[in-house]
């Protein structure tokens, strides 16, 4: 008897949890499952419509991506329009009114804000009319196509769904792959520079002969491949409108032309409180960029030139040595690795010297100053404030460079550099100067303090190399 009862308390508890499993556990699944506004698939939408009081815009999907094709024929930002398709498919409905009042003009939906047309697998959907936002919930009043009552979504989908063309629209000027670009042409008020690239390096050809500064030309590819408009000033100029923006005759201009003849040439016009004006060659949009983009386009030749005044390896290095104006010489020595002082029994900080070294071995001005001088007292480099040679193994030369310092618009400091062998003046940074101008006691180690551990080697007390 015992062993019946207790067998039909456990038929009892299995069908009690399996009631439980089967049917409640679903029913508060389904009831913890919010609503959603729409239920769609962002990849299965092909077009949209914005209906706005003042405009419409229409957008439609293509084999290459999303493009807008009301009001105006472009390409548009795929990345934009699906997000604006995951903020739709994504909107959860908070609350709802079941019984709208008559007047929706309290609600925005008389004449919403916008209205939403979609179509997906060739069949449209509901309308959805966006209306105002509350001031209590932060939420926004949102009504169907398919029904009459009002819904209730975050107040974040009013904004998401205020859209402008420029919003929607490809903002991209120009699409081409850097490493493709074999030659480079720049047209400035001060001269046509060419530059082109053989085995991997680039040279300037036009207006001579020079060695191009790769990260200058690394940079300027970059640029102009990053360019993105901020707004867009015309789809269709006239005469008249390409001269209101300066690109009848734009003062710069950029070609770049690919290995298999591929051109890309961008148009620099007139720069407004609103921007900058540029186009393209082969595309009649007008785009507006920010301003602060001039700065990277408008190169010309002191720009691209190699600024390389001193290269070498740190390694290579075993002597060098310097004079100052002061009067001063003094030379470092390397025996197996190891630094030392000329005529001083001192331990030498090899933190202090590798950093001077190493100083010297990627030394670049800022920009060029001077070429073929034959007078360098203007410059402050006869007589130079330091002159420094760096030799190899078997004393062979690496190179000698004069620093020193000038001023041209006082009190001002220019500080200068020039390799012994080149004509070229080329300016130095403050700090690169303070890296060079070195005495002897700057490479000595500090006498450790009384019970004191020993430095550890390569460790340097100078903080000289810091970049301002």
């Amino acid at each position: 008897m015992r062993f019946r009862n207790t067998l039909i308390l456990a038929l009892l508890l299995i069908a009690l949890g399996a009631y439980l499993y089967f049917v409640e556990s679903k029913q508060i699944a389904q009831e913890g499952k919010k609503e959603k506004l729409v239920e769609i698939n962002g990849d299965e939408v092909s077009a949209i419509s914005l209906i706005y009081p003042d405009r419409e815009i229409d957008l439609e999907k293509g084999d290459g991506g999303w493009r807008v094709t009301k009001p105006v024929a472009a390409p548009a930002d795929d990345i934009t329009v699906k997000n604006l398709l995951h903020a739709i498919a994504d909107a959860e409905v908070s609350k709802t009114l079941d019984t709208p009042p008559a007047d929706l003009a309290p609600f925005g939906l008389a004449q919403p804000m916008v209205t939403i047309k979609l179509t997906a697998k060739g069949q449209p959907l509901p309308d959805l009319k966006v209306g105002k936002t509350t001031a209590v919930s932060s939420s926004t009043y949102v009504q169907r196509g398919d029904q009459a009552k009002i819904f209730l979504t975050g107040s974040a989908f009013h904004a998401g769904m205020d859209k402008q063309v420029k919003d929607l629209r490809d903002k991209k000027v120009v699409e081409f792959k850097e490493d493709a670009i074999t030659r480079i042409a720049l047209h400035g008020p001060d001269g046509d520079v060419v530059l082109a690239k053989t085995d991997g390096m680039w040279t300037i050809e036009q207006p001579a002969k020079f060695r191009a500064d790769a990260n200058a030309v690394r940079a300027l590819l970059s640029a102009v491949r990053n360019l993105r408009a901020t707004d867009f000033a015309n789809d269709a100029p006239s005469d008249a409108d390409l001269a209101t923006y300066g690109l009848d005759a734009p003062p710069h201009q950029l070609v770049l032309i690919a290995a298999d003849g591929t051109e890309t040439r961008v148009l620099v016009g007139k720069e407004t409180e609103q921007g900058l004006y540029v186009k393209t060659a082969d595309r009649p949009t007008t785009f507006i960029v920010g301003k602060w983009v001039s700065r990277d386009l408008g190169k010309g030749l002191a720009d691209m030139r190699d600024k390389t005044v001193l290269a070498f390896e740190p390694g290579a290095a075993t002597r060098v040595e310097i004079a100052r104006a002061d009067g001063g010489t003094f030379a470092l020595n390397s025996a197996d690795g190891k630094w030392s002082l000329d005529g001083s029994d001192q331990t030498v900080n090899p933190g202090a010297v590798d950093a001077f070294v190493g100083a010297l071995s990627r030394l670049s001005g800022s920009r060029i100053l001077a070429d073929g001088v034959t007078d360098l007292t203007p410059y402050g480099l006869n007589p130079p404030a330091l002159t420094i040679t760096v030799k190899g193994k078997d004393d062979v030369l690496i190179g000698t460079v004069r620093a020193g310092s000038h001023s041209p618009n006082p009190p001002a400091v220019e500080y200068t550099v020039k390799r012994e062998d080149d004509p070229t003046v080329v300016e130095l940074r403050d700090f690169q100067f303070k890296q060079l101008d070195k005495q002897p006691a700057d490479f000595i180690a500090p006498p450790a303090a009384p019970g004191a551990p020993p430095a550890p080697v390569g460790a340097d007390d100078t903080d000289d190399t810091d970049a301002e």
